[in-house]
């Protein structure tokens, strides 16, 4: 488990790793020496990367100082590795190696490479995360142009089709039993440009007085839904108009009339004149 964590640091220091995993790996490095001089080293390798200062051409002889150094340290660990045999009652000799602390030049090299090489990765996924982002917009725009030209063509149908009603449906308006209820109509729904209308005509109906006006109303099972107001001529003719299009989904199982004390009533409230069966 502690060797996986111990993989995790580049991840780590790159910021590749979730919220619940950069959490669990900085408890790791609390009790995990070899990480905390690993993430100081690539600290340390990262405060002055070449790509984000000047070239500055190096002064002469700069190379071979360099060079002189390396090879001078790797060297120098060498002379410092030493080999003593322990005589001890142990079966096995053993082997003692004392070598310096720190971080060797080709473990720093490693670590330099692996940094250059998740560097390397993260802005292939920047410019793909990029395409992706192009991508989806160009698909939103042929999206739009597609609804466009199909709204186009279906206004275009019915322009060409000269504004022709179809009949969908037409149910008698009989009156009812109560007292009082007399008139007669017919409630037809009807298909045109697109939209869907209930047209209700009534004749013969009884006058009204004060702030009484006559009531539709669509009822689906037990449920009424107000379906607009209208007045009638000295004659007791009348009729009015609604968009059933502009409705949530729902089923008519019968129309109503209702004489109402007052206009707009969310609730029949007053006597039902006229019906459909």
């Amino acid at each position: 488990m502690t060797k996986r964590k111990c993989d995790q640091i580049i991840d780590y220091f790159n910021d590749q790793l979730s919220n619940e995993e950069a959490k669990t790996f900085e408890e790791h490095v609390q009790s995990c020496e070899s990480c905390q001089e690993e993430l100081d080293e690539l600290r340390e390798l990262t405060d002055d990367l070449p790509f984000i200062s000047e070239p500055v051409e190096p002064p002469n002889g700069m190379k071979e100082r360099v060079l002189s150094n390396v090879f001078a340290d790797e060297k120098e660990n060498e002379t410092l590795e030493t080999i003593r045999m322990t005589p001890s009652n142990k079966k096995d000799d053993e082997i003692v190696v004392n070598r310096r602390k720190g971080i060797s030049p080709f473990v720093s090299g490693s670590i330099a490479a692996a940094l250059l090489l998740s560097l390397i990765g993260n802005g292939y996924l920047w410019n793909e995360q990029q395409n992706l982002s192009q991508n989806k917009q160009e698909l939103m725009m042929e999206r739009d142009m597609i609804e466009s030209d199909y709204f186009a063509l279906l206004e275009e149908a019915e322009e060409e089709s000269g504004g022709v009603s179809d009949v969908l449906l037409t149910s008698n308006l009989s009156a009812t039993e109560d007292e009082g209820a007399q008139g007669e109509g017919v409630a037809t729904i009807i298909a045109e440009n697109g939209n869907v209308d209930l047209v209700i005509q009534v004749e013969d109906m009884p006058g009204v007085t004060g702030t009484e006006v006559f009531q539709a109303w669509i009822i689906e099972g037990e449920t009424p839904h107000p379906a607009g107001n209208f007045n009638i001529d000295e004659n007791g003719n009348g009729a009015v108009t609604f968009r059933i299009s502009d409705m949530e989904d729902f089923q008519i199982d019968q129309i109503a009339i209702t004489l109402e004390p007052q206009p707009a009533n969310e609730q029949p409230e007053g006597q039902v004149v006229l019906a459909s069966q």
